[in-house]
């Protein structure tokens, strides 16, 4: 029951960097494509320049990424505990 707790928080978490990136989104510039942010954010990863993104849109790209990786690793972590 204890890891239970943990795996709320996590995937709690997750919901929040989603959340933090929807927010951001709405904050910015109109202009700027999701494609275009997108291309941005995988561009500075790929170049290791972690996080140097100039825009909201980009950073909420960035949290985007970083929350739905979380669940989906949660995801398979949990699946994989039932398998096994």
């Amino acid at each position: 029951m204890e890891n239970a707790y943990g795996g709320l928080a996590i995937i709690a978490c997750a919901i929040l960097f989603i959340l933090l990136g929807l927010f951001l989104w709405k904050k910015g510039d109109q202009k700027v494509q999701f494609w275009e942010a997108l291309l941005h954010v995988v561009g500075d990863l790929l170049t290791f320049q972690l996080p140097i993104f100039f825009t909201f849109r980009a950073w909420a790209v960035f949290s985007w990424m970083i929350g739905f990786g979380i669940i989906l690793i949660a995801i398979v972590a949990l699946v994989a505990k039932y398998i096994s």
